[in-house]
């Protein structure tokens, strides 16, 4: 599980949870290769293939999370490799 200020591997064609609790705000930036993130309501784990592509060394700098999707409530990120290769995300959330 996720936690502040860490940075998370991501090993698997698989969501993984950024946060580790409901957050308003959040920091991370992707510092090896490519991942999708997407964003739910609760800790239920994303159904779709994609997200938003965000490339190495991309990011958001303590952004409301209302202001990075148009989810009514949203308050837990995730992130998936955008391909096979190992990519680390670095993540803290307020």
């Amino acid at each position: 599980m996720a936690q502040d200020q860490q940075t998370i591997e991501l090993t698997e064609d698989d969501w993984v949870q950024l946060t580790n609790a409901d957050v308003t705000a959040i920091t991370f930036q992707v510092l090896k290769h490519k991942a999708f993130i997407r964003f739910t309501t609760d800790a239920t784990k994303p159904t779709e293939a994609h997200g938003i592509l965000y490339e190495e060394n991309d990011g958001e700098l303590n952004k409301s999370i209302s202001d990075l999707t148009s989810l009514t409530g949203a308050d837990r990120v995730w992130a998936k490799p955008a391909s096979p290769k190992v990519t680390l995300i670095y993540v803290d959330h307020a």
